[in-house]
């Protein structure tokens, strides 16, 4: 039997085949539970064109596959599958898909998608979401603990710092997240400057997760600490989300040792990064205006507690002024009363010298009268004589009762040098200070410790001074 009498034309064979299939298949419809693989989307037809695989649970081989398609009318079902779970139609996802078996002569034997079951896959990855918690829970319980319904990581125990001048940002470039994290930034009302060092990797796609792990490992061995980082991403469509919620980037992010906070634009849910990150906001915008806030909130203290100081300042130095008026007054006081005594008191002695020169005196003249009686007999020099001595003696007297007023005036005018030197004023002028603590004027050293806050009165100024060092003199250094 030659070959042409002993076989069939492929035509023929493959026509056998698709009778034979059409037969059995035909009509029918079945949910199948599959993995996504060697997805390719044609764009101008809308056509979709994928592989169903099923692989072994431990090992990871593929036991099952075959090719789908997803015409363009049924491409719908796909856009209302990602609107639905928030997941992108992409390679590696579980699904369940109703589809029908058909066989073509030439393309061979495929399965077309007619529906996708969009709660199997919700429910895939809230399964998959809830095993990554339980695992994070499990084997990190220094860093992530859960309590009162809400987790707990080292991250979010960590303080950001009082004012935040350097970030990290791990984001993609091309990111609309990233560009209005930016904008927000520079172009905030307070004028801020704020450092923001970008670490470049893509935020979506099969494995993105462990290059965002990587880019942790750099901000932490950067040469120069960072404040906090910043994780963010574009808003837009709720695809391209899974790697937020994997383990290797959850753990990194919850045992980080710097604050993290997340801007992942998904209004909608939470990713487990936000579980795990010391802050989570909705949006990119969202954390630099959480930023300039945070910022802002402390220049406000800063504010407020300058002008405490100020007020308290104004208010010690009206108080150690009036002080100081006060003891400035007591001081004119007592000296003009001191002045004063002084005064009487010369006047005193100027009055009793007077009277007793003026006794004595008298007391002269009348001798003299009587000496003069006695000697009327005498020649007239030896009266001549005696009236002489008379005047030597009155003149002696006179000299001696100006020398008395002389001293005592100069004694006087000393007293008002001495008293007027050592005024407040003219000590201070020279180069002396009054010392004063809690307004009372201090003249003894051991009344004043270190650490103490003093008010120093120099000739021209007032000053508050807080005690450094404390060191026992003699005072001999001062000595001309």
């Amino acid at each position: 039997m030659n070959s042409s009498s002993s076989g069939i034309r492929l035509s023929e064979f493959t026509a056998l085949i698709k009778q034979t299939l059409d037969d059995r298949f035909a009509g029918q419809t079945f949910w199948v539970i599959a993995e996504i693989s060697s997805l390719n989307h044609h764009a101008r037809s809308n056509m979709y064109y994928f592989h169903l695989i099923e692989k072994e649970e431990h090992s990871g081989q593929i036991k099952a596959e075959i090719s789908a398609v997803a015409f363009s009318q049924l491409a719908k079902s796909i856009e209302e599958f990602e609107q639905q779970t928030g997941q992108q139609f992409q390679n590696g996802i579980q699904v369940l898909l109703n589809v029908s078996v058909s066989y073509h002569p030439v393309y061979g034997l495929k399965v077309s998608l007619l529906k996708i079951d969009a709660s199997f896959t919700i429910g895939q990855l809230q399964k998959q979401r809830e095993a990554t918690l339980a695992k994070l829970l499990a084997e990190n319980p220094d860093s992530v603990q859960f309590a009162n319904g809400q987790y707990h990581t080292r991250n979010q125990g960590l303080k950001i710092p009082l004012v935040i001048q350097r970030i990290a940002v791990i984001s993609s470039e091309t990111s609309a997240g990233l560009q209005d994290f930016k904008h927000t930034l520079e172009e905030n009302s307070y004028g801020y400057k704020i450092n923001v060092q970008l670490f470049q990797t893509a935020v979506q796609g099969d494995e993105q997760g462990k290059q965002l792990v990587e880019k942790l490992i750099e901000v932490f061995r950067a040469p120069k600490a960072f404040d906090i980082v910043v994780i963010v991403r574009g808003g837009g469509a709720q695809t391209d989300f899974l790697m937020f919620d994997a383990y290797p980037v959850a753990r990194a992010i919850a045992r980080f040792p710097i604050p993290v906070l997340t801007g992942l634009g998904h209004l909608k849910d939470i990713s487990i990064a936000d579980l795990m990150a010391h802050t989570a906001l909705k949006t990119p915008t969202k954390v630099a205006e959480f930023i300039i806030a945070h910022n802002r909130q402390f220049e406000e203290r800063i504010l407020h507690f300058r002008q405490q100081i100020i007020i308290k300042t104004q208010q010690r130095l009206t108080f150690e002024k009036d002080i100081l008026v006060s003891k400035s007054n007591e001081i004119q006081t007592s000296f003009r009363i001191l002045l004063n005594t002084q005064s009487e008191q010369l006047q005193s002695i100027k009055h009793k010298l007077l009277i007793q020169t003026q006794g004595v005196l008298n007391k002269n003249s009348d001798s003299l009268n009587e000496l003069s009686q006695k000697l009327s007999l005498r020649p007239a020099t030896i009266i001549s004589n005696a009236r002489n001595n008379f005047e030597n003696k009155k003149s002696e007297f006179e000299q001696i009762v100006l020398r008395s007023i002389k001293n005592q005036e100069n004694k006087l005018q000393h007293f008002t040098a001495l008293f007027r030197a050592l005024s407040p004023a003219n000590t201070l002028k020279r180069g002396f200070a009054i010392v004063s603590k809690n307004g009372v004027i201090q003249t003894d050293a051991r009344q004043i410790k270190k650490d103490d806050s003093i008010q120093v009165y120099l000739g021209d100024a007032e000053l508050d001074v807080s005690v450094i060092k404390k060191q026992k003199k003699d005072g001999k250094q001062f000595n001309l």
